[in-house]
C-alpha cells in the first residue's frame, strides 16, 4: 500500500520500471525491509513536471587513485522568478557498491564516473526539489547499502576520539 501510494504521489509508473520496491537486509531490525527506489530518470521526470527545473550541469569530478574521488552536480530551479543553483557532491567512498573484498562491483568498475555522477545529480535534485523527492532514493545512491559491514577497530575508534578532541580544542 505504501509503495502504491508513493508511486501515485510521485506520478511514476511501476509497470514502466520508473519506480520499484527493493528488499534489503536491515541489520538493526535483523530482517529484510522494503525500500522504494527510482532511477535518475524518475528524478528528472518529477523535477521536469514541476515546470521549475531550469537545467542540470554536467558532473564535475576530482580525481582519486585512477577513479573519481568526488562528483559534483549543480541543478538549477526557478524560485520566485529567480534561477537558483543547488549543488551537491557525492564521494566515491560513500557511494561505491563493493564486493565482500572491498572491490567495486561490475557497473562501478565499468563506468565509475557515470555511476558517481548520477549519485551527485540525485543529491542535487533532492536539494532543489525536496518536497517532490523526499522519502525516495535512487538505485545508484542505494547500491552501497548492500556493501559488507565495516568493522571498526579499537585503533580506529581511538583515532576518531583524538580527532574529536582536537576539534573541540579549536572550537
Amino acid at each position: 500500500a505504501l509503495f502504491l501510494y508513493t508511486a501515485k504521489r510521485t506520478g511514476l509508473d511501476p509497470l514502466l520500471k520508473q519506480i520499484h520496491c527493493v528488499k534489503r537486509w536491515n541489520a538493526k531490525e535483523q530482517r529484510e525491509t522494503m525500500a522504494i527506489q527510482t532511477g535518475i530518470d524518475g528524478y528528472r521526470l518529477i523535477a521536469t513536471r514541476t515546470g521549475e527545473l531550469a537545467g542540470i550541469d554536467d558532473a564535475e569530478f576530482t580525481e582519486g587513485e585512477g577513479l573519481p574521488a568526488t562528483a559534483s552536480v549543480t541543478v538549477w530551479r526557478i524560485v520566485k522568478g529567480v534561477r537558483c543553483a543547488f549543488k551537491a557532491t557525492a564521494r566515491w567512498k560513500e557511494y561505491c557498491q563493493t564486493t565482500k573484498e572491498g572491490a567495486p562491483m561490475q557497473m562501478w568498475r565499468k563506468m565509475p564516473y557515470l555511476m558517481l555522477g548520477k549519485c551527485a545529480e540525485s543529491l542535487a535534485l533532492r536539494k532543489a526539489f525536496p518536497a517532490e523527492l523526499s522519502h525516495i532514493q535512487t538505485d545508484d545512491e542505494m547500491q552501497q547499502a548492500d556493501n559488507p559491514a565495516v568493522v571498526i577497530t579499537a585503533e580506529a575508534q581511538a583515532e576518531v576520539a583524538a580527532i574529536d578532541a582536537k576539534v573541540k580544542e579549536v572550537m
